[in-house]
């Protein structure tokens, strides 16, 4: 009886992910319709592929020789689904980059788009908005072309071009005691409540950019609402809040003070997208970057 390589893609997936319940949330599925899944192949095959307690997956013996072989069929599924996307946006002159939703107030990023358009006046721009790991993985399957991310990437899957770097900034009131400060060091935010944006949306972002203050001794709150960007209204008189130091492009409100960060870390905001073969559209905005500046990293 033939496999459907569905079956092996599935199976391929709950191996690498060693859960049912991670392996669900990865293809979206839910967790009893993908058990059936793994015992409809089980049937097939005539033997179990895992061995399974309340506390632990592992494959059998059987179950792991099979795996090379069905992490094979996913890989090539994989590809086949993204060429086949990238093909059928190639020759239509649209090109679709994602983007971090607070990414909007960044000169290089408007700069960047509005001499691409003026220059391509063909090629229809969509920008899809979105936190950087989904961004990521919605340019590895091939649904955008390229993303800008904040942060850092895993070279081995896309290629970057570092279009800038920045630093943090601390949010307060235009009355607070440090309205008037050039910059502010980490080990003054000690014992103090400093607002930012939830770490789940990309725990290595979250950690890099608020590592001084952590050790300055500051209490990170996280603020679902600045998932959206730095605040132009603070919560309170004494409020401090934290995000990217992006100077003159978001200097604030009349309510509101950024103040860098003194010895911040660095993060790259970054063009990327997929090593493998681009559309057309996806290709001229690469170069057309890299032309103005853009470093590859």
């Amino acid at each position: 009886m033939p496999i459907d390589p569905k079956l092996m893609i599935d199976f391929a997936v709950i191996a690498e992910e060693g859960s049912f319940t991670r392996a669900a949330l990865r293809l979206r599925v839910a967790q009893p319709w993908l058990s059936a899944r793994i015992h409809k192949l089980e049937k097939i095959v005539g033997y179990r592929l895992f061995d399974r307690t309340t506390r632990s997956l592992s494959l059998t013996g059987p179950g792991a020789e099979l795996f090379e072989a069905a992490r094979n069929v996913a890989t090539a599924a994989d590809a086949a689904e993204r060429l086949a996307r990238q093909l059928g946006r190639r020759d239509r002159g649209v090109l679709r980059i994602g983007a971090p939703p607070y990414s909007k107030i960044i000169r290089e990023r408007r700069e960047l788009i509005a001499a691409f358009t003026l220059a391509h006046p063909t090629v229809s721009v969509e920008i899809e908005s979105g936190w950087s790991l989904p961004l990521l993985d919605r340019v590895d399957r091939g649904d955008l072309d390229l993303a800008f991310i904040m942060g850092d990437v895993d070279s081995a899957c896309v290629e970057s071009l570092v279009l800038k770097q920045y630093g943090a900034a601390l949010s307060v009131d235009l009355h607070h005691p440090w309205a008037n400060a050039s910059s502010i060091p980490p080990e003054a935010t000690a014992g103090r409540p400093v607002e930012v944006f939830v770490r789940n949306l990309n725990p290595g972002l979250w950690d890099r950019l608020h590592a001084p203050l952590i050790e300055g001794g500051a209490h990170l709150v996280e603020v679902p609402e600045m998932a959206e960007g730095a605040p132009d209204r603070m919560s309170s008189p004494d409020a401090i809040a934290a995000y990217f130091d992006f100077g003159s492009d978001n200097a604030g409100s009349t309510n509101v003070v950024r103040i860098p960060l003194a010895a911040p870390p660095t993060v790259a905001f970054r063009l990327v997208r997929h090593i493998a073969q681009p559309s057309r559209a996806g290709e001229a905005f690469w170069q057309f970057a890299r032309f103005r500046g853009g470093i590859s990293d």
